[in-house]
């Protein structure tokens, strides 16, 4: 039972870090209307590991966007990324794709929202740029790490 807890709390935390070092490594293509967030890989874990990852990611969004050039609401991202995170997990075991594609339109939508809230930029033309990249860093980075580490066929969660 105490190496079940020792996992759980290191994969937490191994999640929350990577999440938060990648998304300040690559800021410069972690925020804004073109984004590509490198760190949206790690979402691809989440069928794997479980709700542990789920908590790690979601504190490692909270985390990576202290350094937000939007300020202090891009904190508030943490909530519809544990939103798309739930639904990644609750969808592993019907479609990994789905799952990680329902996850990149939540928070699309949501940067849509606060990019046109705090720059006036077009909703529509936004979220769709926004999907494009975040899409491409969640969905295909991310099903691709996913497809690797199932692999070494770990037990699902």
């Amino acid at each position: 039972m105490q190496d079940t807890k020792a996992r759980d709390v290191s994969v937490c935390v191994v999640c929350c870090g990577m999440y938060a070092a990648l998304v300040n490594i690559f800021a410069p293509i972690s925020f804004q209307q073109i984004q590509i967030r490198v760190a949206n890989s790690l979402i691809g874990l989440v069928p794997l590991f479980g709700w542990p990852a789920v908590y790690g990611l979601a504190l490692g969004v909270l985390l990576g966007n202290m350094v937000s050039p939007l300020g202090p609401i891009d904190l508030l991202s943490a909530l519809p990324s544990f939103l798309g995170l739930l639904i990644v997990y609750r969808l592993r075991l019907v479609s990994v794709l789905l799952g990680l594609q329902s996850y990149s339109t939540i928070v699309s939508i949501w940067v849509a929202f606060m990019l046109n809230y705090i720059f006036q930029l077009p909703y529509l033309l936004t979220f769709a740029y926004v999907l494009v990249g975040v899409s491409a860093a969640t969905t295909g980075l991310g099903y691709a790490l996913y497809k690797s580490l199932s692999k070494l066929r770990l037990p699902l969660p």
